[in-house]
């Protein structure tokens, strides 16, 4: 095995481009799975052409594992990043890119008021501040005796429910086949909708990190996640309302960092509009 450390070509090997701080500042990450600097600030490579292939590999990118395998590459403090936080996502894709391609960035959109397709060119540094700002996850929420405490999703859990619910997209292509007779359309039906309510509650229950049991002058954390998957599966609606509407409050706030202001480049318009930056890995590379 050669020994890199004795290469004479080493010196030109890649060199850190840019450093960025997680929108998480590290928290929610696993004991081994990130190394954080004393400075809080990860160094970002530009992408190889072995990770340039992953990027548009489309098994790797179905199964996540393409991104992952680029992220270690790109960033090595983060050592596992199967379980990196979700709010974490896009500052560390965005970084890699702006490493690898430079700081500016090409995209187009769509005026809603006249239709006109419109080219544009963002800065990539100013998104990243933008999301430098991590929601409220510290807030528990407090429900009769029960408190529950939240957190983000990790990819790996973002990952598999992505997953899960493709095959379900899949399976209701199936259902809507007219070659299948009614009974096995039936019989589909019934699966995919039991197969969505283990998704919901999967979902959700991910969410949560904790809940505490404060009754009778005692506490209790449970912290299970087959517990915590149990306990949504059966309790009261207005318990899994109330959360749920936070998670969804909180899911918001991350996707109204992806929106920003633009203007028609149509003289005869030239009318202010919002639209959603996507950072999908497919072509998000290219």
């Amino acid at each position: 095995m050669t020994d890199s450390s004795t290469n004479p070509l080493r010196q030109y090997f890649r060199q850190p481009q840019i450093y960025i701080k997680l929108p998480s500042k590290g928290r929610f990450y696993p004991t081994g799975s990130l190394e954080m600097p004393p400075n809080n600030e990860l160094a970002v490579f530009s992408m190889t052409a072995k990770d340039e292939i992953l990027f548009k590999t489309p098994d790797a990118l179905m199964n996540g594992q393409g991104t992952v395998e680029v992220i270690h590459s790109c960033i090595p403090s983060i050592k596992n990043a199967w379980e990196m936080p979700m709010v974490d996502l896009d500052t560390i894709l965005i970084s890699i890119r702006q490493a690898t391609y430079g700081n500016s960035m090409e995209f187009y959109s769509i005026c809603p008021h006249c239709k006109n397709k419109n080219e544009h060119a963002i800065n990539l540094s100013a998104i990243i501040d933008k999301f430098n700002v991590c929601p409220d996850y510290d807030t528990t929420i407090k429900i009769n005796d029960l408190e529950f405490y939240l957190k983000p999703q990790n990819y790996k859990t973002y990952n598999n429910l992505s997953m899960k619910l493709y095959e379900q997209q899949r399976l209701l292509a199936i259902v809507g086949d007219e070659k299948i007779s009614e009974d096995e359309k039936t019989k589909q039906f019934t699966e995919l909708f039991n197969r969505l309510l283990t998704l919901t509650v999967d979902n959700l229950s991910k969410a949560v990190s904790a809940i505490k049991i404060n009754a009778n002058n005692t506490e209790q954390v449970v912290t299970n996640e087959a517990l915590i998957q149990e306990f949504f599966t059966n309790c009261e609606k207005n318990i899994w309302e109330t959360v749920k509407q936070r998670i969804e409050t909180i899911n918001k706030e991350i996707e109204q960092q992806k929106v920003v202001k633009l203007i028609c480049q149509n003289e005869e318009c030239e009318k202010e509009y919002t639209t959603e930056l996507n950072f999908e890995t497919s072509h998000f590379f290219e």
